[in-house]
């Protein structure tokens, strides 16, 4: 029976041989085939990345340099403005055009993308340019102006990008220009053109990335062919076989399935223009024999190793079963039977059984022994764990089980979030600076958390976040809780808080939507301050339907003419103005930033306008620009362009103190000389050689009368004088102090004298005659 049992037991031993070797070939196969799969589909994705991110840091590139070069541009405005200067005849005096002229070729080496920079005035018809062959010529017969159809349109903006235009010097190559129309500043209308070295941007930018497959493309606003790194017509061959439709999106990609091609593009919000990169999704598989042939030698030895191992495995469960079946089976043996099985069986049982039973106990007790790990590692770093797990169920992560298991003191039930931004920290200085603020923050947290109903934790450097319970009738509840952690902070601590609030939630899954809202309310710091507490109720009170472009201009006008006159209190109510302008309008951010931005510009080309030294107002290196990019509210950016007013506003008196003595003397030294010409305030203003209008104003400031007053008092002086000597007719007294009207001259006299020149005459015999017979009767 002993041997039956032998032999069935050989038969199922290889059937579960069978079934164990089977299991593994299909199992490798399996995994053989998936593993390839995700190595295509990797290889695919990860190529698609890997372009898509080559494409955007070349866009990224290029955008610096066409930026800078729009700045530059910019920037030419005001200089060509301050440079023209016509004569009555409606054309540019000599030196205008000369240094007008130098400074077209001087902003052609603004970059080595700059091929040539043309200059064009409408009101006279002219195109300077800096090309050497031609450098000034009339419109009418300039040989490039494809670029001016485009400048006679009426556009919202007035920056121009025009790509492939007609090239008037060199039809075989089209032309890409920026086109800058004026006046953005000043009274002349016209137009900077800067034509651009396209290929040779391209070609620096685009054509060395030899670690990417495919090739490249750039098309323009028609989706005409702008550059394309491949030989030949292959780019237009390429650009044909794009289906345009599907470039709709800012950046994407998607794979072309007829031509079998991954396309990869990014459009340019400055020029409208698209980068694309087109790889053949075959070009991608060449690499991946390598990997089919490392599956396959890998899924032998996988193979190969399971085949053994079932094989031994089939063995090993074999030998425990085959001796429970022949104990089983020789229910009556004899007893030397019985003994010699029991010596050639009892080993391979009893040793199996043992070694199963002492894995398990060696196996208890290592669980056992982790299980004391994790215990007091989570008793010791409760606080650290806690805060991860908060953090990450602002992302939108967390588990209800984390969340018993961590004790947290929150009622889900109904909770919101309050941000914290800290504005004014104590001083803090010293190597080990960071380390002081941590202790300090993480203080102050501890403190914190002992009066609120709910968890405190630190969500970065900048930010600490409250998840608060609210009772069931306390809607008001977090504001109130907001209102008393402010003042607080800044009792205890000297700190300045900046508190978001958000709407009453529940639910564990809405802890995200909350913090988001808070972060949205925060943002409202750039219209009514640092340290309040912004709940979100009042987000959609700024929230504007259209971002329109807003720009006040008359105030701008106002301020400059303020500045020119040196009167502080109406520049500063001009850029208060226009701050309570941007609150009023709810500008967005970027308008807001652009337009303080602008602003500064404007004071600067003030102080230049006026010959000032900016090196002695703003220092060598002019720090207002980063303080305006720095600002993160209305009023850090008021205060800044109040200190450039200040700064400008100082300077000029300064300067107009010491020049103003000099002035005077030339002034009235020249008039007193003079007086008796066809002499105007003009005329003493150019003598002196400056503006009537500031010499009217430092004359009437040290004398108390204007320039003409000061004329016609010299002038009436020695009417009288005249007069008194009887040796001159009133007509040539007229003549002699520069007067050509007899009658305005009895009018002025009168005015100043009360009596007209005949009757001043008269008196004065009549007073001369009583003088002469009193001093006979004496």
């Amino acid at each position: 029976m002993l041997k039956n049992v032998s032999l069935r037991h050989n038969t199922m031993f290889v059937k579960l041989l069978l079934s164990l070797t089977a299991i593994a070939v299909v199992t490798v196969v399996l995994i053989s085939t998936v593993t390839y799969h995700i190595s295509v589909d990797n290889n695919v994705q990860n190529a698609i990345s890997y372009n898509s991110s080559i494409l955007a840091q070349q866009q990224q590139l290029i955008h610096k340099e066409l930026t800078a070069i729009k700045y530059a541009a910019a920037g030419m405005i005001a200089t060509q403005s301050y440079l023209y200067q016509t004569k009555t005849n409606n054309q540019l005096t000599v030196g205008s055009l000369i240094d007008l002229s130098s400074f077209v070729v001087q902003q052609k080496s603004m970059s080595p993308y700059v091929d040539s920079v043309y200059l064009y005035y409408d009101p006279i018809s002219l195109v300077l340019t800096s090309r050497n062959e031609i450098k000034t010529s009339p419109i009418d017969t300039f040989a490039d102006r494809s670029w001016l159809d485009a400048w006679k349109q009426p556009t919202a903006n007035r920056t121009l990008w025009l790509s492939g235009r007609e090239n008037g010097f060199n039809a075989e190559s089209p032309a890409s220009s920026l086109l800058q129309k004026m006046p953005l500043i000043g009274p002349v209308n016209g137009a900077i053109v800067v034509n651009l070295k396209l290929d040779l941007l391209f070609d620096d930018y685009l054509s060395h990335y030899h670690n990417k497959k495919g090739t490249t493309l750039v098309l323009g606003p028609n989706s005409e062919l702008l550059y394309s790194d491949a030989d030949g017509d292959t780019g237009e061959s390429l650009l044909r076989s794009i289906d345009l439709t599907q470039l709709t999106r800012g950046s994407d990609s998607y794979i072309d399935k007829e031509s079998d091609r991954i396309v990869s593009y990014t459009t340019s919000e400055l020029t409208g223009w698209r980068f694309v990169d087109m790889t053949e999704r075959s070009a991608l598989l060449h690499g991946m024999n390598r990997i089919k042939i490392i599956v396959f030698f890998v899924s032998i030895v996988y193979l190969t190793a399971a085949i053994a191992l079932s094989y031994y495995m089939s063995r090993r469960l074999y030998r425990p079963l085959q001796s429970v079946i022949s104990y089983i089976g020789s229910a009556e043996p004899d007893s030397k039977q019985l003994a010699s099985f029991g010596q050639q069986n009892t080993r391979d049982e009893a040793g199996f059984i043992r070694h199963r039973f002492d894995q398990i106990v060696r196996s208890w007790e290592t669980l056992m022994t982790e299980k004391r790990q994790v215990d007091t590692l989570l008793t010791d770093n409760r606080t650290a764990i806690k805060e991860k797990y908060l953090n990450d169920l602002l992302q939108g992560g967390g588990a209800d089980e984390a969340a018993a298991l961590l004790g947290l003191r929150l009622d889900w039930r109904r909770f919101a979030v309050l941000t914290l931004e800290l504005e004014e920290t104590p001083h803090l200085s010293g190597p080990d600076a960071l380390f002081q603020f941590h202790l300090f923050r993480y203080g102050m947290m501890e403190e914190l958390a002992a009066s609120i109903d709910g968890e405190i934790f630190a969500r970065d450097d900048k930010r600490t976040v409250i998840l608060l319970s609210v009772p069931s009738d306390g809607d008001t509840y977090p504001v109130e809780q907001a209102n008393k952690l402010k003042s607080s902070l800044q009792e205890s601590f000297g700190v300045t808080v900046s508190i978001g609030v958000s709407r009453v939630y529940s639910g564990e899954s809405e802890a995200r939507v909350a913090y988001e809202e808070t972060l949205e309310a925060l943002h409202l710091k750039m219209y009514i301050g640092k340290g309040e507490v912004l709940p979100y109720s009042i987000v959609g009170d700024w929230k504007t339907k259209d971002e329109i472009y807003y720009y006040p201009y008359e105030l701008e006008a106002k301020l400059q003419q303020s500045l020119l006159q040196t009167d502080k209190a109406a520049s500063f109510e001009a850029i208060r103005q226009i701050t309570r302008t941007a609150i009023d309008k709810k500008l967005s951010k970027a308008n807001i930033q652009q337009l303080y931005f602008q602003m500064s510009g404007e004071l600067v080309k003030t102080l230049i306008q006026t010959r000032g030294d900016m090196a002695a107002v703003f220092g060598e290196r002019p720090a207002y620009a980063d303080a305006l990019a720095r600002a993160e509210t209305l009023p850090d950016m008021e205060a800044c362009l109040l200190d450039m007013c200040q700064r400008i506003i100082d300077y000029h008196k300064e300067k107009r103190s010491r020049m103003s003595d000099v002035t005077l003397q030339l002034a009235t030294k020249y008039m007193d000389a003079n007086y008796n010409n066809n002499i105007s305030v003009d005329t003493v203003a150019e003598h002196v050689q400056r503006s009537s209008s500031y010499l009217s104003r430092v004359f009437k400031e040290a004398t108390g009368m204007t320039v003409g007053d000061y004329l016609i008092q010299l002038r009436i002086k020695r009417a009288t004088e005249l007069l008194e000597s009887q040796q001159h007719s009133i007509e040539e007294i007229c003549g002699e102090i520069g007067y050509a009207n007899v009658s305005y001259f009895n009018k002025i006299f009168k005015t100043r004298t009360g009596l007209t020149p005949g009757q001043y005459r008269q008196r004065h015999s009549t007073d001369k005659r009583l003088a002469g017979g009193n001093d006979e009767t004496n």
